[in-house]
């Protein structure tokens, strides 16, 4: 009975070998790896996939938000380009900043979209970037007003602050000329005459103010574009107020507005309904292949600019065209168009993509697109 009793226990306290085995480790995680790993993983993905990977973890968008991730995709070499526009919208009080997004593993047919700055897709708003020499200038397009002007080596992903300028300026814009930087925009109208434009002297680290235009000329909105040609430099605003300013007499005339679009050594333009080449030969030919797509936006263009070696062209048009007069919204469209140039001196153009990228109010303004790498 006793030896029984004992046997029982014995055997009740021997544990199953099922409750024995150790439960295999789980497997580790990315995310547990140290941030400088991750990072220089993430700066070898293209960016087009960051808007999808930032919903991974609140710690993944904060990697791919960070300041370290431009810097580790600088020095990888895996900066792309990014383009962006600049608008006016009337429930805003201050412009806002749109990137293109492409998106990723769209293999029959492109989409694009246009984010609103920030986002995982751009952290930041772009700057505006001018190149002197080995040296690169860039200036903040983002409120408050700030005087301050940035440079850096461009084998040097670090900034530094250049000598700031002696006014406080929201979105300027700047050129290179005899290498001086002039400075325009960013000021309102009503402010002092010397607020319209001022230029750097870079070797003697000093700023100078530019002659007043006078109230004609002086114009309060973000300037669209600057342009260079035969020395005199070309400003147009949004306010049709272009201007023309001779850096030789110091004099400013009333300019003509901007005709072309000028790359390194050809110019793109979208006349009249169709796409024309300017080539080496000095005149316009039509580009053959896009007879369709020249159709699709008669009216409404907005920019057209050299992005990645293809012409990226926007336009916008009613939302719903049947409510021509009750609309209260356009789309704004993009189209991104390889051009070749074959041996019997045509030009033919292929059109990659076409869709519209975003809808907004009427009455909103184009102010200012840029394409920089990041």
């Amino acid at each position: 009975m006793l030896h029984s009793s004992v046997q029982a226990a014995a055997s009740a306290a021997v544990e199953p070998p099922w409750k024995k085995m150790k439960p295999n480790p789980s497997p580790p995680s990315f995310l547990s790896l140290p941030d400088v790993i991750i990072l220089n993983c993430l700066a070898r993905v293209s960016k087009s996939y960051y808007p999808i990977l930032s919903l991974v973890s609140k710690s993944f968008r904060s990697l791919i938000l960070s300041i370290e991730l431009n810097h580790a995709r600088f020095h990888h070499k895996t900066q792309e380009s990014l383009f962006s526009i600049c608008l006016q919208l009337p429930d805003r009080p201050l412009p806002s900043w749109f990137t293109l997004w492409i998106q990723p593993d769209q293999v029959e047919k492109k989409k694009a979209t246009l984010v609103q700055v920030p986002s995982s897709y751009a952290s930041r708003e772009p700057l505006f970037l001018r190149r002197v020499g080995s040296d690169i200038y860039a200036l903040r397009q983002r409120y408050p007003p700030s005087q301050v002007m940035l440079v850096r080596h461009n084998e040097n992903v670090l900034w530094s602050n250049a000598p700031s300028m002696t006014v406080a300026r929201v979105n300027p814009v700047a050129c290179v000329l005899h290498g001086k930087i002039y400075v325009f925009g960013g000021c309102k109208a009503n402010e002092s005459a010397e607020s319209w434009g001022e230029v750097l002297d870079i070797k003697a680290r000093t700023w100078e103010p530019l002659p007043d235009p006078g109230d004609e000329l002086r114009f309060s909105s973000v300037i669209r574009k600057i342009e260079i040609t035969q020395g005199k430099l070309y400003v147009r605003s949004n306010e049709e107020k272009d201007s023309v300013y001779d850096p030789k007499t110091r004099e400013i005339k009333e300019g003509l507005g901007f005709l072309v679009h000028q790359g390194n050594h050809q110019k793109e333009k979208v006349k009249e309904e169709n796409i024309n080449w300017w080539g080496c030969i000095q005149a316009w030919i039509k580009v053959k292949g896009l007879s369709s797509f020249n159709k699709n936006y008669r009216s409404g263009l907005i920019e057209t600019v050299n992005y990645c070696g293809k012409l990226l062209i926007m336009w916008d048009k009613l939302a719903q065209p049947r409510l021509r007069r009750n609309c209260q919204e356009k789309t704004i469209c993009c189209a991104l168009v390889a051009l070749e140039k074959r041996q019997n001196g045509q030009v033919w153009g292929k059109v990659e993509w076409s869709n519209g990228v975003l809808t907004v109010p009427s009455s909103y303004v184009f102010l200012r697109s840029s394409v920089i790498r990041t």
